[in-house]
């Protein structure tokens, strides 16, 4: 069976909107709805179980969009990348500093930012992928070949 996810997060960000911003939006138009229901639906990697068709509604009103915009049965993109740009800017200073030449302080500067921002990455996209795999396993399915692989403590005699 087919999950449902929201893509409301997505939404909001190309309309450079926050999720506040259209808790707002919903208060002015006169619907009343817990903010918590709307940030809720700003999660687009989990499934949703249940949705409040007033809530979605309201939300597709202040947005003036359809249903079909804010919620959708494809499985999120869940991998982040980082850009091609900093990746070889990153790449490029770690060169000059692996070839014994110095870097300015702003490089190091630059460098260490660049570094936090891949890890940050790294660390995001590994948290995301063991949730999505936990909960493959709790729904029964069997991980696919993109999933992470599941460690074995095999001993062989």
């Amino acid at each position: 069976m087919q999950e449902a996810y929201s893509r409301l997060k997505s939404v909001l960000e190309r309309e450079h909107l926050t999720t506040a911003d259209l808790v707002r939006r919903i208060a002015e138009q006169g619907d009343r709805v817990n903010p918590k229901s709307v940030y809720r639906l700003t999660d687009p990697e989990e499934p949703l179980e249940k949705v409040d068709m007033r809530v979605i509604s309201a939300i597709c009103q202040a947005l003036s969009m359809s249903i079909g915009d804010i919620l959708t049965f494809d499985e999120p993109e869940i991998i982040e990348q980082f850009a091609a740009a900093k990746q070889e800017r990153m790449d490029g200073l770690l060169a000059r500093l692996s070839g014994a030449k110095t870097l300015t302080q702003e490089e190091i500067s630059e460098l260490h930012a660049l570094v936090n921002e891949a890890e940050e990455i790294a660390r995001g996209n590994a948290r995301r992928l063991a949730n999505r795999r936990r909960r493959l396993l709790r729904s029964g399915a069997k991980p696919t070949r993109g999933d992470a692989p599941r460690p074995t403590t095999e001993t062989h005699d």
